[in-house]
């Protein structure tokens, strides 16, 4: 399968490249997105008129703000698309999944299904696609409901040496998908060379072990950001994004 390179652009006409913070530039977290499924580009915009609109969340260190990288001899690399899938059930139990510790980025970490855009369709259609292939779901089969809910800026390394540049940065959509079942029913079947471990928590109590404030000592490993002291936890993008969706 031919790999689309797919890149993300500000204020319509000028890509951008691994590097230079997203929010930095724009300087403001509410823009404007369209995407161009037959250029491969999703633009980003101020106020642009009839475009829809989504916050723009950010790490809460990112290693390009107030950055200059100049080095000529790096071949810099656009700024990649990834698709999230925040899946949850008819009763609000949501689907996260443990990264395998064998993964060479982020091993061990909770996080929600998801992966880069590699073909040129609807970005719902990729993401289901990764949902498919992580966890063995197929939501087009299950009536559901499909929401864009907020876009993170995601760079690694997340802390740079000096003269080190980034290896990736990838702007993730993060969608809410809302099946029309009870998890009980839903049957999961995870990619081993990828996940090693899966869970069903209702909404609440997820938000309660983000911030680290649900005493349950079967979610001691996962609870908090992550590189937690267990060397696990919540992907902090994750984290973000779902308290900013769900956060009453």
């Amino acid at each position: 399968m031919q790999k689309i390179d797919y890149g993300v652009e500000v204020h319509i006409n000028q890509t951008l490249y691994a590097g230079r913070c997203l929010l930095q530039i724009l300087k403001t977290p509410v823009v404007s997105y369209q995407y161009q499924q037959q250029q491969a580009k999703f633009l980003l915009a101020i106020d642009q008129q009839q475009w829809p609109q989504a916050q723009l969340l950010h790490g809460t260190n990112c290693p390009c703000f107030n950055q200059e990288f100049q080095n000529n001899e790096i071949k810099q690399s656009k700024i990649r698309l990834a698709t999230v899938a925040m899946l949850c059930d008819k009763n609000d139990y949501f689907l996260i999944t443990r990264r395998h510790c064998q993964m060479k980025t982020f091993p061990k970490a909770w996080v929600f299904p998801g992966g880069m855009v590699e073909k040129q369709q609807h970005l719902e259609s990729e993401c289901l696609r990764e949902v498919f292939e992580e966890t063995g779901i197929n939501t087009q089969l299950i009536e559901n409901q499909m929401e864009l809910k907020v876009l993170y800026e995601s760079v690694y390394p997340t802390k740079l040496q000096i003269g080190q540049y980034p290896q990736k940065q990838t702007l993730c959509i993060f969608y809410e998908i809302k099946l029309n079942e009870s998890y009980k029913n839903i049957q999961v079947k995870i990619q081993e060379t990828e996940v090693d471990d899966y869970k069903w928590i209702q909404k609440n109590q997820l938000l309660e072990i983000m911030n680290e404030s649900l005493p349950d000592e079967q979610f001691k490993e996962m609870s908090g950001i992550y590189p937690n002291q267990y060397g696990s936890g919540i992907g902090e993008g994750h984290i973000k994004a779902f308290v900013h969706s769900y956060k009453k």
